[in-house]
This record gives structure tokens, C-alpha cells and sequence, in this order.
């Protein structure tokens, strides 16, 4: 019985529609597998983005017309008028959106501050080098350092419409805030770069503040008072949507899979009559000709899983290299964990078997009748 199931085997496993079956389903790994790595990509940044720390107690002065912070303008003389709240310790902040000017240029967000050195203390920051002092000087955050290749010593020339300024990086920041992304600058570099002396916004560190004194703040001006909003909860809910998309996305997947076993299970069974009928006559049984399916169809997806990895793996980082050529600025960086490449092979594997199922059945009825 041995003898003849490794013959029956083999003589299913040469067919010609062997290889096309393959193929088949390893494209539908793929997909899967492509999807997924780029998945886990996005929320390994978000993780990355919810770890940001958002101090507590933190309050932003914006214009009260304004749609975004670059758009806010506030008149410089407010910070007069919150210097004599005692309750308040602020920081004026001009954000612009600058273009750095070298082998290419590149857009970036700029930040400019009254005291660098305060503001990074506030923070908690972490600096390699110095704290601009002057107007010739930066602190660039490490994660713009680390995707533009800035190191302590570049100059840097950066550019808002026809205003250009040339600046030193004296020090390279971790802060573990949104400003790891940027350039920081002296309030007077930045109002070089604007060409004027309004301030995007102002931050105020409040801590156990009454209604009332929240009341003074918002008699000042023309102005409106926004709470910092903590960015974990709302990573996390954009993890969870991410990762039911991905669920539901592989049940589509593993449904074409059962369906293309069904199909390739099926045509095994039509095309294979002769010799499924020679095996009967030589004595095998019901079991033995639905075991042989079984394992033909557990074959072609234990083969095509390993291709549909390989490729959905390799397609991503191809293309995700390709694209830093072409744009440098984009870093993407895809992976699968093998955790999960191991849970799609066996599920891939699943999916099959569950599909040929109805197929090696049919295929004894067929000998009964």
C-alpha cells in the first residue's frame, strides 16, 4: 500500500497543472503577505508616534481664525500681557514651513523659539552639542539628523518664498516629541524667515489652573485656548482599525484560497479518472484515494506558501527601494515577523484542505456510482 500511494503521488504530482496550481495560490500568498508587512510597517510608526511625550498640563494660544498652526498669527505684544499672569510660564513659538536647500531640496517644518535652551529643558531633551544662541544657529531633532544626514557643523540654508537665511547645526536633540522632526531655531531667525513679527502660537504650562484665571487668558485678544491632546489613545485606536482591516482582508484572502483548492481539488479528480480508476482496480481503497488528494492538495499549498512569502516579502522591499531611489526623502521599511509568516503558511495550508475536501469525497461517490 506504501508502494502504491508514493506511485499514485507522483503521478499526481506530474501533471501538468501541478506548477499552474502552485502559482496560483502563492500569488494569493503573496498578497497577503505584502499587505501585511507593509501593516506592520505603519504600525511600528505609530507606536513609534504614540511613545511622543505630551506634557500634561499643556495649553496652545492660537489665533481664533486660524485652520492650522502655520496659518496662526499672533501679535507679538501678547506675550507681554500673559507675562504679567504669574500662574502662566510660556513659550512663543513661530512654526514655519521652510525648504532646505543642498543637493536637492526638501520641505521641513521649522520651529522657532525665544530661549532654545529653555525649551529643550522643558521638555526633557537630550542634546548632543550646544543651544542655538543666535540667529546663525539650529538644533536640528535627531529624527530629521537622522533622515537628512545632518550632523553637528552643516550648514544649513533654508528658504520661505524669496527670504533665505544660512544657519549653523550646533547641536543634534532627542526630546521625544513631535520635535525630534524639526529644525529649531531662534525666534529671530525665524521672523527673518517670515519676513514678520507675528508668532504662530504660545504654550503655556498650566497646572491646577481655576476657570477663572482660564477666563483671564481668553479676555487678551483675539485668540483662542487649546488643550494638547495626548496622541496613545488615538494611535491605538488607528492600530486596532489597521489590524481589523487585516483581519478581515485575509478572510477575503484564505476564501479565494479555499475556493482555488476547490477548484484545483475538482479538476485533479476530472482530469485524474483513468488513473484514479487504475489505483481502484489495483486494490486501493476509499481512504486511500482520499488521503492522496489530501496530501496532493496539502503539497501544493505547504509549496506555495513558501513562493507567496518569498515573494510578497521580496515585491515590498523591492519596490520600497526602488522608491527611496527615486524620492529619498521616503524611507519605508516593510518586514513580516515570523510569527506571522509561520500563521499564513498554516493557515494557507488550512484553507486548502478545508477546500479539497468536497472534491476527494466526490471522487469516491463517483467509484459507488
Amino acid at each position: 500500500i506504501g508502494m502504491a500511494f508514493i506511485i499514485g503521488y507522483k503521478m499526481l504530482l506530474r501533471r501538468g497543472r501541478t506548477a499552474q496550481s502552485i502559482l496560483a495560490i502563492a500569488l494569493l500568498v503573496a498578497i497577503l503577505a505584502s499587505t501585511s508587512s507593509i501593516v506592520n510597517y505603519l504600525n511600528l510608526q505609530s507606536e513609534t508616534l504614540a511613545s511622543l511625550i505630551s506634557p500634561g498640563g499643556t495649553y496652545l494660544i492660537l489665533s481664533r481664525n486660524s485652520t492650522a498652526i502655520t496659518d496662526s498669527k499672533l501679535p507679538a505684544n501678547l506675550t507681554a500681557q500673559l507675562s504679567n499672569l504669574s500662574f502662566i510660564k510660556q513659550f512663543p513659538q513661530k512654526i514655519l514651513t521652510a525648504d532646505l536647500i543642498a543637493n536637492s531640496t526638501t520641505t521641513i517644518q521649522v520651529r522657532g523659539v525665544e530661549d532654545v535652551d529653555g525649551f529643550l529643558k522643558a521638555r526633557g531633551a537630550y542634546i548632543n552639542g550646544a543651544s542655538a544662541k543666535s540667529w546663525k544657529e539650529a538644533d536640528a531633532g535627531e529624527i530629521l539628523a537622522g533622515k537628512l544626514s545632518i550632523k553637528i557643523g552643516d550648514e544649513l540654508s533654508l528658504k520661505v518664498g524669496e527670504r533665505q537665511v544660512k544657519v549653523e547645526v550646533v547641536g543634534v536633540f532627542r526630546s521625544r516629541t513631535q520635535c525630534d522632526a524639526e529644525l529649531l531655531i531662534t525666534m529671530e531667525a525665524a521672523k527673518m524667515l517670515a519676513g514678520d513679527d507675528t508668532i504662530s502660537l504660545i504654550e503655556l504650562s498650566l497646572k491646577d489652573v481655576s476657570s477663572r484665571e482660564m477666563d483671564q487668558i481668553n479676555k487678551l485678544g483675539n485668540i483662542r485656548l487649546v488643550q494638547a491632546q495626548q496622541l496613545k489613545e488615538f494611535t491605538q485606536q488607528i492600530n486596532m482599525q489597521t489590524l481589523a482591516f487585516l483581519n478581515i482582508w485575509s478572510l477575503a484572502v484564505y476564501a479565494v484560497v479555499t475556493t482555488a483548492s476547490y477548484i484545483i481539488a475538482t479538476r485533479l479528480v476530472t482530469e485524474s479518472s483513468y488513473e484514479l480508476s487504475m489505483l481502484r482496480a489495483l486494490g486501493a481503497g476509499k481512504s486511500f484515494i482520499f488521503t492522496l488528494i489530501l496530501t496532493y492538495t496539502a503539497t501544493i499549498a505547504v509549496l506555495a506558501s513558501i513562493l507567496g512569502l518569498a515573494l510578497g516579502i521580496a515585491g515590498t522591499q523591492t519596490i520600497s527601494t526602488v522608491l527611496r531611489w527615486m524620492q529619498p526623502s521616503v524611507e519605508i521599511t516593510p518586514f513580516l515577523k515570523p510569527e506571522q509568516a509561520l500563521q499564513t503558511a498554516l493557515l494557507t495550508l488550512i484553507s486548502s484542505i478545508l477546500g479539497c475536501i468536497h472534491p476527494a469525497l466526490s471522487a469516491n461517490l463517483s467509484e459507488e456510482l
